[in-house]
């Protein structure tokens, strides 16, 4: 066996670091990005009415007194698009297009 390598040896090595470095660099990029991050979105379920009162006869109106208060508490509009609200019987809630405000509550339904 040789001590010297190959040419295309030492070209695969040479990607191989080369390529390490790029994902290091970019890896340690988001890392810092994310650290220096001034504030956390604050979003939180701050109410809920999951039985409506009086008889549950499954009705809309019946179950339009069933609702969740969405609340985002910070100072920033949050992106809720593709979020979701899920019961534990495995009926989900899933925001489309929706954008809520800084210091805002939402009432889902």
């Amino acid at each position: 066996m040789s001590a010297f390598m190959s040419v295309a040896a030492r070209r695969t090595a040479a990607a191989a670091l080369a390529a390490g470095a790029l994902v290091g660099t970019f890896a340690a990029s988001a890392s810092a990005d994310a650290a220096g991050r001034p504030h956390r979105d604050s979003v939180e379920i701050s109410g809920a009415q999951y039985d409506s009162p009086g008889w549950d006869n499954g009705t809309n109106r019946s179950l339009n007194k069933e609702w969740v208060d969405v609340t985002n508490t910070s100072r920033h509009a949050v992106n809720l698009s593709g979020w979701t609200l899920s019961a534990r019987d495995g009926r989900t809630y899933t925001f489309r297009h929706y954008r809520l405000a800084a210091r805002s509550t939402v009432r889902v339904h």
